[in-house]
Parts: structure tokens; sequence; C-alpha cells
């Protein structure tokens, strides 16, 4: 951890900082590495996709440019295999909290955990907010020793008895993750059906059959207890003993991190010039928080507004560099200098 000491000069730098992992922020941090500038990108959830993997990975998106049909998931890996050339530094589960000068004209972001990163410019894509996940409730919570919100790295629990809790997609996906690390796992909804996508849904039918994966729904879950839970099966009390229990319960929105920043804020929005600028020179917004969308909050428009802010932050950073970056046909493979 970077001690809040730490002079400016002396922090991780780049070129270029992108708050939020979503559509929005992967193809800014895209253009900027694009145009050869260093780049690090900060996501407050454990993996990038915003609102396409937290909300809906298993719902088919229509309006992503050249593409007349696609799963959020899939459109998501696609914006991942576009980056992965460029060696943007991806931090997952960074929440951003502060920003300030860096006295050289650039800036420093605080993060959640204490560490400081500091940058030429900053491109804010952080969405609806920083999607967090929902508080673990219900009878016992407290009395369990290991109950989370979010799962951090399966290979942590191998051997271990696991129960999943949720009918969510990364309720699906942590079950079948947490299998393939090893764990003992149980997964179980108060519905009989489970959300994902259909590769994902017949695997986990397939582990089940196996008898590799315990599948309990519908059921509903009665308590926590220190040994693992109590559920109610068809009418009858199952226990089920669980080292580790993941209640999954979905994600909520939270710009509560960010709202604090000298941006003059609109409600929900943040105002922006024709590039994405912001009231702080060399800070850029794009995506859903820019009020220059409006409730226009479509893949189409954070696109553009993404490659448009990340243009401008590049020649704010590199002046002898121009906005306009010319057609990317003409210039080459990855990276492209200048």
């Amino acid at each position: 951890m970077v001690a809040e000491s730490t002079p400016p000069s002396s922090l991780p730098r780049t070129d270029v900082l992108v708050i939020g992992g979503g559509p929005a922020g992967l193809h800014a941090a895209f253009y900027a590495g694009w145009r050869g500038l260093s780049v690090r990108l900060l996501e407050a959830r454990t993996e990038l996709g915003g609102q396409l993997m937290a909300l809906y990975p298993d719902k088919t998106v229509y309006d992503a440019p050249g593409l007349p049909q696609t799963r959020a998931a899939d459109l998501v890996r696609a914006l991942e295999v576009q980056l992965a050339p460029l060696g943007v530094d991806v931090r997952t589960g960074t929440v951003a909290r502060t920003l300030e000068p860096d006295g050289a004209g650039g800036w420093v972001v605080g993060t959640e955990g204490g560490r400081r990163f500091a940058a030429g410019a900053v491109i804010l894509a952080a969405g609806l907010g920083a999607l967090l996940p929902r508080e673990a409730r219900g009878e016992g919570v407290e009395s369990h020793p290991d109950v989370r919100t979010e799962l951090p790295d399966a290979a942590e629990f191998t051997g271990r008895r696991v129960l999943v809790v949720g009918g969510v997609p990364q309720a699906t996906r942590a079950a079948l993750e947490l299998t393939d690390s090893g764990a003992e796992v149980t997964l179980t909804h108060r519905r009989a059906g489970f959300r994902g996508e259909p590769g994902e849904l017949e695997r986990l039918e397939r582990l089940r059959v196996e008898g590799r994966l315990r599948v309990l729904s519908p059921a509903v879950l009665q308590r926590l207890t220190p040994e693992g839970a109590e559920l109610t099966v068809n009418g009858e009390g199952v226990p089920v003993e669980a080292d580790t229990v993941f209640i999954l319960g979905g994600y909520l929105p939270d710009l509560s991190p960010v709202q604090g920043w000298p941006l003059g804020w609109e409600g929900g929005y943040v105002p922006d010039g024709p590039g994405g600028e912001t009231a702080l020179p060399g800070v850029y917004v794009v995506g859903d928080l820019a009020r220059s969308g409006k409730d226009f909050k479509l893949l189409s428009l954070a696109f553009a507004q993404a490659a448009i802010a990340a243009n401008h932050a590049v020649h704010h950073v590199r002046p002898e560099l121009k906005v306009r970056p010319g057609h990317s046909s003409e210039r080459g493979g990855y990276p492209v200098r200048g």
C-alpha cells in the first residue's frame, strides 16, 4: 500500500487513468492506448464489463455497432480482446474515492484500499456508479464465520465446502468456477431456474447430473448457522454444511465515491463540453455520467463519447499529438505511436 504521505512524483503514474470498466471505459482505454499512451483502468467490481456483466450478461444486445445481435457477455469479451495488445494496467476490485491535483498539471486518484495513482489525464466512465454487491442479509448471517457477497479468486476455496445462494448470473458463474477449483459446492435459489449464458446453464445441469455440483432449488434459505445453513426444500428441512457462504443478490449502483469531486454535478450527471471536458482541466466524462447524453443511455453514444474524450485526453497529455487520430486502417497494427 502506498502511504498518503507519498509525494505525487513517487506514485505509480500513467498518461491516462480511466475510472470504470464498462463499455465506455474499455473503449476509452483502447483509444488512449491505441494512440501510444500508457493507460491504467480502475474497476470497482472483480470483473470488467460494468452493467453488461453485472446485470444482464445473458441478455441479447441489438444496438452494438457492427453486431446485429450479441450477448452482453460476448460483447464485453470482444472489448477485452481488442484492449489486450495495448498493455493497459487493469485494476479490478478497485473503487476510486478521491481526486487531487498532482502539482504538475495532472491528477492523483485515491482508492478505497488506500492506493494512489497519478496520471496526466483522467477519464470518468463510472456509469450509474460503482456497482457494489448487495449486502448479505437474513437470519443468522452474523453467526457464520465466512459470509461473502463477491467471489474473489475461486482457487482460494479448493477443498472447501461452499454454499452459493442466488439465481443471478454471477451466482451461476461462481458455482461453476468454484466447482472447477475443486470446492465442494451447493447452489441454491428460491426459484427453480437460474440465470446465465446458455453454455453455462448447460454445464450447470451436466455437473448436477454427474453429481459434481449439488443444486437445491426451489429452496428457501431459513437461516445461516455457524456450521452452514438450514434450507427448506419441498417442505422439508435440509441442513447444508459450508465453510464459506456466498450470498449473491446482484449489485446496486453507488455514485457516492466520486460525487464529492468538484465537477459541478447536476444530480447524477457531470456537465461536459464537446470533447468530454469537465470543469477540471484534464478530467473528462463519458457514458451515462455525461450530462450531454441526458437520458440517451445507449451503447453507440457511449462508444462515441469514449473515442472523442480519449483523443482529447491524448492531446491534453501530449500536445504534440493531434486530437484527431486519423483512420485506423491507414495507421497500421498495435500499437500506434503518434
